[in-house]
């Protein structure tokens, strides 16, 4: 029994913000390697062995026959006979009961949990023991003379191989179902196969309607500015104006005329527009898929 991962689980309830697990996605989500653990598993294989029976039967049969006969004055011969037969059998049966045999062998779990702008994943991967190539030729050929059980014994045997990661590293998570997660690192490379466990929402950021003063490039009116209102789909981007965070979105901005670029960023996606601004009021919408 899995006791690490409950654990593991549970230091994600703090995030939690609604009820259930964040939605699963197919696609990237750009996330920061926080912690790792592992731990061993134990797994248990049952063997049945039928019982049988042998019955061995043997014995003997006795005869014991009797003739008495008389002749007649013409010289014929006649006479009776009569006769006994005794059998004597014995029969042992020898029973052996089934019986079953229970085999444990270890499992190592490397647990990995990965933090997003949204929601922290607990993801796992799972080493198994296996025999290196010589050894397993060994039990095959060595099972005539010395027995393969003893060679499993004093084998050294090697462990399936699961990824290292690094605290503070990022990737790019993809998850497909519960086995089928992918963390892909630098671009072009091999992306990592893992098991999706859990996850748990982030509390979201606070929605700012309006900039604050000190991060308006201009006064709220008069000449040369205009009011510039930003939403998102889906909702809650974060706004950036020449490289300045202004909130997230929907927000009013009071900007100074001229040319700007605006950037909403939502779960490591962007969307990127330049802005020529003039006097007056502005909406912009920006579609992040």
């Amino acid at each position: 029994m899995r006791k690490l991962a409950p654990l593991l689980s549970a230091l994600l309830i703090p995030y939690l913000y609604v009820e259930g697990q964040t939605p699963i996605s197919n696609q990237g989500v750009t996330v920061e390697i926080v912690a790792t653990a592992s731990e061993y598993i134990p797994k248990t294989t049952t063997i049945s062995h039928p019982g049988h029976a042998y019955t061995d039967c043997h014995g003997n049969t006795s005869y014991l026959g009797d003739f008495s006969g008389r002749e007649d004055s013409n010289g014929r011969i006649s006479g009776d006979v009569s006769g006994t037969a005794s059998t004597d059998t014995r029969c042992n049966t020898t029973f052996t009961p089934p019986t079953e045999t229970s085999l444990t062998h270890y499992d190592r779990v490397n647990y990995t949990i990965a933090k997003g702008s949204q929601a922290m994943y607990l993801l796992s991967c799972t080493q198994h023991w296996m025999l290196t190539k010589k050894e397993r030729a060994l039990v095959i050929f060595g099972a005539l003379t010395v027995g393969s059980e003893k060679i499993q014994k004093n084998a050294n045997g090697t462990w399936t191989e699961c990824p290292a990661f690094t605290i503070g590293a990022k990737y790019a998570l993809s998850v497909g179902s519960t086995s089928d997660a992918h963390l892909e690192g630098a671009p072009g490379g091999n992306p990592v196969k893992l098991d999706y466990l859990s996850s748990a929402a982030l509390p979201p950021a606070p929605s700012t309607q309006s900039v604050p003063l000190r991060q308006q490039p201009q006064a709220a009116s008069g000449p040369g500015v205009a009011k510039v209102h930003i939403t998102s789909t889906p909702n809650g981007g974060e706004i950036y104006v020449d490289g300045k965070f202004f909130g997230n979105a929907p927000s009013d901005l009071t900007l100074s005329s001229g040319e700007h670029i605006v950037r909403v960023v939502l779960a490591g996606k962007a969307w990127t527009r330049t802005v020529q601004v003039t006097p007056g009021e502005i909406q912009l919408h920006a579609v992040i898929d």
